[in-house]
């Protein structure tokens, strides 16, 4: 004979059971049963439970259902935030490599850094140099004779003129007109400044204690051809106390170009900032050095390798959130199981790894993706830095390292169509993924406008129940009337018919 047995249920599923919508429904409707049947019996109901347990047999199940619905679509808001803050990071990691002027990675080491300083760029390379500083470039400079103040008159107040020749060998002659008036050291300054012939003017008082502590600083541009010569005209006046610029004056300087040899060639420049003598390097001249320097230029590729480690750690981490949201039994808080089985995830991941490991669109000759300079991700997605294979591939092919990671680019706009290597091309691709109207936003949008929707639904739901508990109410008012008063007429009728009763048959009841 066959048997059966049962299993009760855990204590926990029995009351998880017994909290669901529809056991709650379902108790609602008993409730509102056993006082239906009461108020057919004639007893005192609490016609308010009875129109209240009604009204929340039809909205609760409704309501959770549209609640459930809202916190799914949260989740799904909160799984594409995550997905966005983390592409955001493998971004600011890639930015950090799409230059050509971010693979700036020379070091040099200066011999005199008093006569000149040396700064690199993304286009210098390796090697030593011999530097001499000749001679620095200088403005001149012309301090004129003492004046009383800056108000004194230095022509008896009628019009003067100033001649003033700029340039050499070939000067320039310009002619600058003072009127009646307009003949104090301050005139002088502004009507210099004002005519702009590449000679600046100053009025300074040296506080020397003397009668004339007021004196006019003439500067003109860096070089020899910045030399300039001034003369006054006074016209008609007399030019007393009159403007002069004696050239003993110590703070006088001669205009003059620089002149500095490198590497046994001398070159001669109008300024102290050397950008085209040693390809790739800055020389920025100071003071006259004391024989020649030495300069060593060597390459430091410890940025790069932690610009790459940043990368590997950024994508590590994308690839941690994108596992946790599509992982139904993910433990992490907030975002953990927000977007299982959603295709966004899976496409975004592939579009991520293919942006890194595929080939670079502007390749070196010997290098052309980043597999190929120790990069790599193992089947679990997870990335890895072979700082051997790197090392090798900085020490022998580093040009091509850098084409293959910017395309030689430097500031390459996001809207630009133009190839720009693993790192410039991928930073353009996150952008779009990022965007407006990426595939993480629009799904993003996609939830919010749904959950609005829901919303709406939930206050139109909440509208309809609120009226038909007050029709319940109503209803079961006028009823429950009804039932007093036919039970008084019953207990009135009783006592009649007792009475007649007991009139006939003598009894009581």
């Amino acid at each position: 004979m066959a048997t059966t047995s049962t299993t009760a249920l855990s204590s926990s599923t029995t009351s998880a059971l017994a909290s669901s919508p529809a056991a709650v429904a379902a108790a609602n409707k008993a409730n509102a049963q056993k006082l239906m049947t009461s108020l057919g019996a004639g007893s005192g109901v609490d016609v308010t439970s009875l129109a209240q347990n009604l009204v929340d047999a039809e909205r609760v199940p409704k309501e959770n259902a549209i609640n459930a619905k809202v916190a799914k679509n949260e989740s799904r808001i909160s799984g594409y935030a995550a997905m966005s803050f983390v592409l955001s990071g493998v971004q600011t990691a890639l930015t950090a490599l799409k230059d050509q002027n971010n693979f700036n990675t020379l070091g040099v080491a200066n011999s005199d850094s008093s006569s000149f300083a040396v700064t690199t760029s993304s286009t210098g390379s390796a090697g030593s140099h011999q530097v001499e500083v000749l001679r620095v470039a200088k403005a001149q400079r012309s301090v004129s004779d003492g004046i009383a103040s800056g108000t004194a008159s230095l022509n008896g107040g009628l019009a003067m003129s100033l001649s003033l020749n700029v340039g050499s060998p070939t000067p320039v002659a310009s002619t600058i007109q003072l009127a009646a008036g307009k003949d104090t050291p301050q005139d002088i300054v502004t009507a210099i400044n004002d005519a702009k012939t590449g000679v600046t003017a100053k009025l300074v008082n040296t506080g020397d204690g003397t009668a004339n502590p007021y004196q006019i600083v003439l500067s003109g541009t860096m070089g020899s051809a910045g030399a300039f010569a001034i003369t006054p005209n006074y016209l008609t006046g007399v030019g007393s106390p009159g403007l002069g610029f004696t050239n003993g004056n110590s703070a006088n300087q001669v205009a003059s170009d620089s002149l500095v040899k490198v590497d046994g060639i001398t070159y001669t420049r109008t300024d102290n900032t050397l950008t085209d003598v040693v390809p790739g390097l800055t020389l920025s001249l100071k003071a006259i050095s004391n024989g020649a320097a030495t300069i060593d230029v060597t390459r430091d590729n410890t940025g790069v390798k932690d610009k790459l480690a940043a990368l590997v750690t950024a994508y590590n981490d994308a690839q941690s959130i994108f596992s946790a949201v599509s992982d139904p039994k993910s433990t992490l808080d907030t975002y953990g199981a927000t977007l299982v089985g959603d295709s966004s995830v899976r496409s975004v991941k592939q579009q991520l790894r293919q942006m890194i490991m595929g080939d670079s669109s502007t390749p070196g000759t010997s290098v052309g993706a980043l597999w190929q300079i120790g990069l790599s991700v193992d089947m679990q997605g997870v990335m890895s830095l072979d700082s051997t294979k790197l090392d090798t591939a900085l020490a022998n092919n580093y040009a091509d390292v850098v084409k293959t990671f910017t395309g030689n680019k430097n500031g390459l706009s996001v809207y630009s169509p133009a190839p720009a290597g693993v790192a410039g091309d991928a930073v353009k691709k996150i952008s779009q993924l990022l965007g407006k109207t990426g595939l993480l936003q629009t799904q993003s949008d996609s939830a919010t406008t749904q959950n609005t929707k829901y919303k709406d639904d939930l206050t139109k739901l909440k509208t309809r129940m609120d009226a038909l508990l007050a029709r319940y109410q109503k209803q079961f008012s006028a009823m429950d009337s009804l039932v007093g008063g036919i039970n008084t007429q019953k207990t009135s009728l009783k006592s009649t018919f007792d009475g007649m009763m007991s009139s006939l048959t003598g009894k009581t009841a």
